[in-house]
């Protein structure tokens, strides 16, 4: 428990851990969303979107593989 205080007390900390990883997910599905909606309606645009996020960071898998 201390050491999670210590890190919500470190403001790079928050920004690297959650502000960034939020913010990444928003603008993308922002970017997404339009484009994904007219070809498939509403659902299977949400469900479609966080596929495409995760397909878009496969190369740190591939890089963590290489290396």
């Amino acid at each position: 428990p201390r050491f999670w205080l210590l890190c919500l007390g470190d403001v790079r900390w928050l920004r690297n851990q959650v502000v960034a990883p939020v913010s990444e997910e928003l603008v993308f599905r922002a970017c997404m969303l339009p484009m994904l909606l007219p070809c498939t309606g509403p659902g299977p645009a949400l469900l479609a979107c966080p596929l495409f996020f995760a397909l878009a960071h496969f190369h740190h898998i591939i890089e963590q593989l290489r290396f």
